[in-house]
């Protein structure tokens, strides 16, 4: 009868100690899940950035035009019994440019210094471009650098291989732009960015003595004062 009672008083206590501990289990648990997800998480990689220094290059195209004022050829027309008009001396072209870029300073006000080529269909010319005046933002999140700039760009002008000894491979004259552009760059990874640039020069002058085109033509002046405009696309590691 003792050894009943025992029996049943170990059991009852047994089913109280898993009553119990069962509760105080699970709250340990839920505290256990509670500490790890709390934890912080790690810090993430290092993302695309922009650097304070860049080189890089584009390639593009500009066209100019600039026609001398009435009063230059009305003085040319006195002084050689001709009967020219402005536009028989105006200057038009079309070219393809690869521009060679540096870059310092980084987001903010930054410095630019470009070396434009130009090759048209009988000339090519080789420019240095200043531009002291510039202000970008890097957006971090969309890792996107949008920019304006100012200076000014000047040109030699170099002829192409001609049949005429005066003018052929040689300096024919020089151009002067003052020229202000909007892009864009974008770093699809770290450093490297892709841009896009457009320029407009509201003033561009310049004088050229233009090789003649074939042997029945003879080597002719163009040039004045005018405008220009170009659209480039480049890679930059900057």
């Amino acid at each position: 009868m003792k050894l009943t009672v025992f029996f049943r008083w170990s059991l009852v206590c047994a089913v109280l100690a898993l009553a119990v501990l069962h509760p105080a289990g699970a709250r340990a648990q839920d505290t256990a899940a509670a500490t790890i997800t709390a934890s912080p998480p790690p810090p993430p990689p290092e993302g695309r950035r922009m650097g304070w220094f860049g080189l890089g290059v584009r390639l593009g195209f500009t066209e100019m035009h600039l026609t001398p004022p009435a009063s230059w050829v009305t003085t040319i027309n006195d002084a050689t019994g001709s009967t020219q008009t402005a536009n028989d001396y105006s200057f038009s072209s079309t070219a393809r440019t690869i521009t060679p870029t540096l870059h310092l300073g980084g987001g903010g006000f930054f410095f630019k210094l470009d070396v434009p080529i130009s090759f048209a269909s009988n000339f090519a010319s080789y420019g240095l471009g200043l531009y002291p005046l510039n202000f970008g933002v890097y957006i971090p999140e969309a890792a996107l650098f949008p920019y304006g700039t100012a200076g000014v760009l000047v040109s030699v002008v170099q002829s192409r291989a001609t049949w005429d000894p005066a003018t052929s491979d040689k300096i024919i004259g020089a151009l002067a732009q003052a020229r202000v552009a909007a892009g864009l760059k974008y770093f699809p990874v770290h450093s490297l960015a892709l841009s896009v640039e457009a320029g407009y020069s509201p003033w561009a002058g310049g004088a050229l003595f233009l090789p003649p085109v074939d042997n029945h033509s003879a080597t002719h002046t163009e040039g004045g004062f005018g405008s220009a405009w170009d659209l480039s696309l480049g890679v930059e590691w900057l």
